[in-house]
């Protein structure tokens, strides 16, 4: 038997009257328990060496990660010689890239988290959404006067920086100024062809058309109008948060810019083509901040039949404009026109508008609705001439004037509102994007009366304002507010009822439960799984807590929605955010921010005790169909930091892949 149950066994001898089943019994025991021992022994030997490979695997991954973050958050500031040569060999590539006909090469390999259904870093869903080609940076609007930019060589002297937010007059018209928050209008759009192939077709009436691009005028030949692909629409603002963790300091009075420009097929800005309007003081005289930010759409004002507003395939040959701001979101036509320089001008007799919803002749104008005028108080660049078909008779003098414009161009107390057309080709516009999605019918035709005898009467004449909702009203609340009630509101599948995120990662606590989630971007069409939706992008801001989160950080989702009422909701990523610029990018060096160290830059975010390589706001305001390519790219366009706009193409198929949460 054995002499300790802790030791190897020892047979020892036995006597003589030990039968023999005995000593087999003994031997039987022992051999199973020498069985179980080894079996033992094997396993802990297996822990133990599987320990040992997953320690040196760890350190060897925070080697590496210590690594990469040491080149991310060095301290050595770019010369910006570098950057431009760097800038120079990337627009090369990226023409090269976009001349191609042959889809864009990319990455499809889903990343690991999302195909092993662990929880995603925000950061690496970014950085999956890159890799097509360089980023885009948007160059600083040329037409802006330099002492109201930061120069260069004080992108690190942050009390100067300091300085131009609180630089007198009082109403801010000598602060310096960012671009940002950009989105494009498209002037094409993609159509397929019986063989496969796609080619382009004008998205506009050829009178609106020719306006933006310039044909009209024979100072512009066919060429400089053919290069025109884009209408880029911006924010030029004294508010910004262009350094890690900066809070608005409000100086003297906020000053927000309308910024147009036009792009050609590259991207790139067209010379000559950029201004920046003051609509604020245009409208309400001196000392008013009531619109921030700017969206500008394209819509068919004429009946032609199809849908239930007989708008299905029709052209589109009105612009129209939704400023928002603290009051709401507005909105109202525009008209924008491609212009010689104010010093050629001359040369040319004045040529008439004459657009859908105006009517003049001889080049005369009545003056409620005249051009903005080429002047440094409203407006820096003579790129673009712009006329608001809106009646500003008396606005200057009223106490509140935003509240009375409101009363007759108010679309809605809120604001990141967005439009689409339902597949028969309706016009809608989206209230909230999920968590409950509702929508609202949108009317942009006009109500045509006025007779052939009234035009000859009247020289002049706006035809008709547009009536956008026929079932809306406003209702009382406290504090003197009104806010909009629509009765023929669209509501589709609710919160319980959408499908589950299609990758996990940490969900933020949000800083208004009650408005989680917000729209963002324009609205595009693609298919997911063979199915036919509409796509776009939400936000969501996290609540600030000390040390644990980040205040007011930005995060994106993408959702997919039916093209038919009532919309529901059918694909919904997980949470995610954009990138920082990168010394790679397009347009790089032509931010002052590039002078800055990259871990100033570049500082991580952090949400739930981890940081992230992402800016505190990343606000995609853009998101269109990317002209040409076999219609097989999407274009973000997103603000960061309030501080400047970015661009990147992104394949339509890795939108697929995070939709779905598969490989396609």
């Amino acid at each position: 038997q054995p002499t300790n149950n802790n030791s190897f066994f020892i047979l020892q001898p036995k006597s003589s009257g030990t039968s023999t089943s005995e000593i087999s019994s003994s031997i039987m025991r022992m051999i199973r328990k020498c069985i179980v021992f080894f079996l033992t022994l094997g396993i802990f030997m297996n822990i133990l060496f599987m320990t040992i490979y997953v320690t040196q695997t760890m350190q060897d991954v925070t080697t590496t990660m210590k690594d990469m973050e040491d080149k991310l958050y060095s301290f050595t500031a770019f010369s910006g010689t570098l950057s431009d040569d760097r800038n120079s060999q990337n627009q090369q590539l990226i023409t090269t890239i976009l001349n191609q006909n042959q889809p864009i090469q990319m990455n499809t390999k889903l990343l690991s988290c999302i195909q092993q259904r662990r929880k995603c870093r925000y950061d690496d869903i970014g950085d999956f959404l890159e890799g097509t080609g360089p980023g885009i940076v948007h160059k600083p609007l040329s037409c802006i006067p330099q002492h109201r930019r930061i120069p260069h060589d004080k992108a690190n002297d942050w009390q100067y920086i300091l300085d131009q937010r609180a630089m007198l007059p009082e109403d801010g018209s000598r602060t310096a100024l960012m671009d940002y928050n950009a989105q494009l209008l498209p002037l094409y759009k993609n159509v397929k062809q019986s063989d496969g192939t796609y080619t382009l077709v004008p998205e506009f009436e050829p009178k609106l058309l020719d306006r933006i691009t310039g044909r009209y005028h024979p100072y512009f030949n066919d060429e400089e109008a053919d290069r025109v692909k884009y209408l880029s629409i911006s924010r030029s603002s004294n508010l910004h948060s262009c350094k890690p963790k900066f809070k608005f300091y409000f100086g003297t009075l906020a000053q927000d810019f309308l910024g147009l420009s036009l792009l050609d097929e590259n991207l790139s800005r067209i010379e000559g083509t950029d201004v920046a309007i003051n609509i604020d003081k245009f409208l309400f005289g001196n000392m008013t901040a009531i619109f921030h930010d700017f969206q500008i759409i394209a819509q068919r004002t004429t009946k032609v039949g199809g849908g239930d507003n007989g708008n299905h395939g029709a052209m589109k040959d009105q612009l129209f404009i939704f400023p928002s701001g603290h009051i709401g979101t507005f909105g109202f036509p525009i008209d924008i026109r491609r212009v010689p320089p104010v010093s050629q001008s001359s040369n040319y007799d004045p040529i008439a508008w004459n657009t859908n919803l105006f009517k003049s002749k001889g080049g005369t104008t009545n003056k409620n609705y005249e051009p903005i005028p080429f002047s440094h108080e409203y407006m820096y660049g003579d790129g673009f001439e712009v006329r608001l078909l809106v009646d500003k008779e008396g606005l200057s003098r009223r106490r509140s004037p935003g509240d009375f414009f409101f009363s007759r161009t108010g679309i809605d107390r809120g604001k990141n509102f967005h439009f689409f057309e339902s597949r028969n080709g309706d016009t809608y516009m989206e209230l909230w994007p999920h968590g409950s999605h509702r929508t609202v019918p949108v009317n942009f035709l006009l109500n045509e009366t006025m007779t052939t005898e009234q035009e000859e009467i009247n020289e002049v004449k706006l035809i008709n304002e547009v009536k956008f909702f026929s079932k809306r009203h406003f209702k009382h609340i406290p504090k003197g507010r009104y806010i909009a009630v629509f009765e023929d509101m669209v509501e589709g599948n609710n919160l319980k009822r959408e499908p589950q995120f299609s990758f996990l990662n940490k969900t933020p606590k949000h800083e208004r439960p009650y408005k989680r989630f917000r729209g963002t971007s324009q609205i595009i069409n693609l298919s997911i799984g063979g199915k036919e939706v509409k796509v776009g992008l939400s936000h969501t801001v996290a609540e600030g807590r000390e040390n644990v989160t980040d205040r007011r950080t930005y995060l994106n989702q993408f959702y997919a929605f039916e093209p038919d009422p009532p919309f529901n909701v059918v694909a919904l990523t997980g949470h995610f955010c954009f990138n920082h610029m990168n010394e790679d990018d397009i347009g790089y060096s032509a931010q002052w921010i590039s002078r800055r160290p990259v871990s100033n830059r570049t500082f991580p975010i952090l949400i739930d005790g981890d940081h992230f390589r992402c800016p505190i706001i990343a606000f995609p305001m853009g998101m269109t169909e990317m002209i040409g390519y076999n219609a097989s790219n999407v274009i973000i366009t997103y603000g960061v930091n309030d501080c400047y706009s970015r661009s990147i193409v992104v394949p339509k198929r890795k939108i697929e892949m995070l939709l779905l949460g598969i490989s396609v």
